[in-house]
């Protein structure tokens, strides 16, 4: 699996999931390293919720990470506290919102 079509399916997470905006109430960007990389804004600030390629000037949370590794956390095979442990997840903004996104996954 791509980190592409990891955010296509956060999208469809964010539809069949409305009330996440409220529940989380931030935008996060997602800078993937590696050869299938890329950035991505996901916002779950504004109603109805988004995905959507790119950056965001004003992202609450930014979270850079390798593709594997993405792709590992988001399969459940990587536990993403013991890859922030290990320096391979780095997050700047509010740290704490990073928590939140587990219901994405």
């Amino acid at each position: 699996m791509q980190p592409a079509e990891i955010f296509e399916q956060m999208t469809q997470r964010i539809v069949d999931k409305p009330d996440l905006v409220d529940e989380v109430g931030a935008i996060f960007q997602f800078d993937i390293t590696g050869e299938a990389g890329g950035s991505w804004v996901v916002d779950l600030k504004t109603a109805p919720g988004s995905v959507a390629n790119g950056t965001h000037g004003e992202a609450d949370c930014v979270i850079t990470v390798g593709q594997n590794d993405f792709v590992g956390i988001m399969s459940g095979d990587v536990d993403p506290q013991m890859a922030f442990m290990m320096g391979r997840i780095k997050v700047a903004g509010n740290f704490m919102l990073a928590t939140k996104l587990r219901s994405l996954m």
